[in-house]
C-alpha cells in the first residue's frame, strides 16, 4: 500500500548516482537541510524505496532513462507524494525535457545550489498537495493533454471509452505528439490506476539489454549478474507497461513479447521457472507498422495482439487552434519550475508561432517556448525568442490555399549534406532526403537507400513540400 509521510520523515532523501562521492555530496544535501540515503545501483535504490520514508528522490542523469523510469514508477506507487528530481549532467534544455518525459517531477541543472533546491522542493510539495485535477472530470482532467480542438476532442472521447477496460492499446502518431501522455491518461483513468505505470523506450536499448530490462535475470545468468534482478514485466505486474517506439524492437524480442501477451508468463534471462504476470501493455510508435510488417521488420501476429484498440494522436498542424492554450500551459510550467515571471506571449510572436508547421509537434513547441522564456528580456515573450522560426516558418495555410514547393537545396547536387549546429531534426531530414533523391532519381530506390517505405517517402515529400528535379518522371527514371 502507498505510504504517507509524517513530519519526522521530512528530512530523509534518496540519491541514486554511479559513485558514492561526487556531486551532490552528503555535505551539500545537509546544507539544504536533508539527510541523504545514497544508492549506487538501481537495485539498491528500489530496495531503499521499500524501507525508507522519504521527502525527496534524486536520480543522477548519468544513471540512464531506465533507472529514472523504474524509480518514478515505484515511487509513484509507494510514495505518491514524494517528488523524483533528475540531477542533470550537461544542463541542456533537451536533457531537462527528456527527464520530464521520463516522468520526473523536476530537473536541476548543474552547478547545484542548495538554496535553489529548497525553493524547488517547496514548490513541488505545494503542487503535490493540490487537488487532483483528474477528479474534476471533463477534458481538463486529462493531465498534460491541453486543447479543445475537434481533433483533440476526438482523441479524448475515444480515450474515455477505452480507459475503463483492461485491454492492450496501440497508440500511433508522429514524434512529439504526446503518445506517452495518452498512455499515462489511459492508465490513470483505468481499472489498473492503483498499480504501477512503467514506461520503457525500446529505441534506447540494444536487444540483450532490452530483454534484460523486460524480463530480468537470475543470479549467475551472465558475467556480472551477482544477484537476481526483477524485470519491468514483474515491476508492472497488476499495472501497466508502456512500450514506446515498439517498432524498433528486435524481431527475436518481439517473439518473446508475443508469448507474454498470449500466456501471461515468461522466464527470466538464465532462468527455467515461469513467472506469471497480469498486466496491460500499451505500445506506441511513429512508424508505419503495416510497412514494417511488409518488410519483415515487425511480426504481424504481435501487431494484432497489441492493437486490440488503436488510438491515433493528431499532429500539431491539424490542431493549431490549441497552440495558444498549449503555450499558456508551457509558460505556467516554466514559471513553476524556474521561479519565472513570464506573463505571456506578444501578439506578433503568437502570429509567428501559429504560421509555423511544427514538424516536431507538441514537443518542438514546448522546447521552443521554454527556450524563448529563458531568452525573454521582460515578462512577455517576443518574436526575438523565435528567431529560428522566422527563417523556417511555413506559409500561412488559408482555406483552399496550396503552399508552393520549397526550392531544392543547392547542396543536394554535390552529394554531400552539411548540417549546421542548431538545425532541427526536420531540417536535417529534409536535406538528407533531398540529397538522396538527387543522386537516386528513382524514388523507389531512394526510399530503399533511406530505409523508408515508398509511401512514407511520398508523405515526407509532401510534408517538406519538395519537388525533386524531373518532377513525377523521377519515379520511372
Amino acid at each position: 500500500m502507498p505510504r504517507t509521510r509524517s513530519r519526522e520523515d521530512g528530512r530523509r532523501c534518496l540519491v541514486l548516482k554511479p559513485q558514492p562521492g561526487g556531486p551532490p555530496s552528503a555535505r551539500w544535501l545537509a546544507a539544504a537541510g536533508l539527510t541523504p540515503v545514497v544508492a549506487t545501483t538501481e537495485a539498491d535504490a528500489l530496495e531503499a524505496l521499500d524501507r525508507e520514508p522519504l521527502a525527496a528522490i534524486f536520480v543522477a542523469h548519468s544513471m540512464g532513462p531506465v533507472a529514472v523510469a523504474s524509480l518514478v514508477a515505484r515511487a509513484g506507487h509507494q510514495h505518491p507524494d514524494v517528488p523524483v528530481v533528475v540531477l542533470g549532467a550537461a544542463g541542456t534544455v533537451q536533457e531537462a525535457v527528456d527527464a520530464m518525459q521520463q516522468g520526473a517531477a523536476d530537473y536541476l541543472a548543474p552547478p547545484f545550489d542548495p538554496v535553489v533546491l529548497v525553493s524547488r522542493l517547496r514548490k513541488l510539495a505545494e503542487r503535490s498537495g493540490a487537488p487532483d485535477p483528474d477528479a474534476a472530470g471533463g477534458a481538463a482532467s486529462y493531465s498534460g493533454l491541453v486543447g479543445s480542438s475537434p481533433a483533440i476532442r476526438r482523441v479524448l472521447t475515444t480515450l474515455e471509452k477505452i480507459s475503463r477496460y483492461k485491454t492492450n492499446v496501440l497508440v500511433l502518431g508522429e514524434s512529439g505528439t504526446g503518445k506517452e501522455l495518452i498512455a499515462r491518461a489511459l492508465h490513470a483513468r483505468g481499472p489498473r490506476r492503483g498499480q504501477l505505470f512503467v514506461p520503457l523506450n525500446c529505441a534506447t536499448l540494444g536487444r540483450e539489454l532490452l530483454e534484460n530490462e523486460l524480463f530480468g535475470h537470475e543470479k549467475g545468468a551472465f558475467t556480472g549478474a551477482n544477484e537476481r534482478k526483477k524485470g519491468l514485466f514483474e515491476l508492472a505486474d497488476g499495472g501497466t507497461l508502456f512500450l514506446d517506439e515498439i517498432a524498433e524492437m528486435d524481431p527475436a524480442t518481439q517473439a518473446k513479447l508475443l508469448r507474454v501477451l498470449e500466456r501471461n508468463e515468461f522466464r527470466r534471462v538464465g532462468g527455467t521457472g515461469k513467472v506469471k504476470v497480469d498486466l496491460s501493455v500499451l505500445a506506441a510508435t511513429n512508424r508505419n507498422i503495416e510497412e514494417a510488417i511488409a518488410s519483415g521488420k515487425f511480426r504481424e501476429d504481435l501487431y494484432y495482439r497489441l492493437k486490440v484498440v488503436t488510438l491515433l494522436v493528431p499532429p500539431l498542424r491539424e490542431r493549431k487552434e490549441d497552440i495558444p492554450a498549449l503555450i499558456d500551459a508551457f509558460i505556467a510550467d516554466f514559471n513553476r519550475r524556474n521561479d519565472g515571471k513570464i506573463r505571456g506571449i506578444s501578439p506578433a510572436a503568437l502570429k509567428l508561432v501559429m504560421e509555423y508547421d511544427w514538424p516536431g509537434n507538441v514537443r518542438e513547441l514546448k522546447n521552443a517556448v521554454e527556450s524563448a522564456a529563458i531568452l525573454a528580456s521582460g515578462e512577455t515573450i517576443s518574436t526575438d525568442g523565435f528567431s529560428e522560426l522566422g527563417r523556417r516558418r511555413a506559409a500561412p495555410s488559408g482555406a483552399g490555399s496550396v503552399a508552393p514547393p520549397r526550392p531544392w537545396p543547392p547542396a543536394a547536387a554535390s552529394g554531400v549534406v552539411t548540417i549546421e549546429v542548431g538545425a532541427t531534426l526536420a531540417d536535417a531530414e529534409r536535406e538528407l532526403i533531398a540529397a538522396t533523391l538527387h543522386r537516386y532519381r528513382n524514388r523507389r530506390e531512394a526510399a530503399r537507400v533511406l530505409g523508408l517505405g515508398l509511401r512514407t517517402l511520398y508523405t515526407k515529400l509532401r510534408q517538406y513540400r519538395l519537388r525533386p528535379p524531373g518532377g513525377d518522371r523521377a519515379e520511372s527514371a
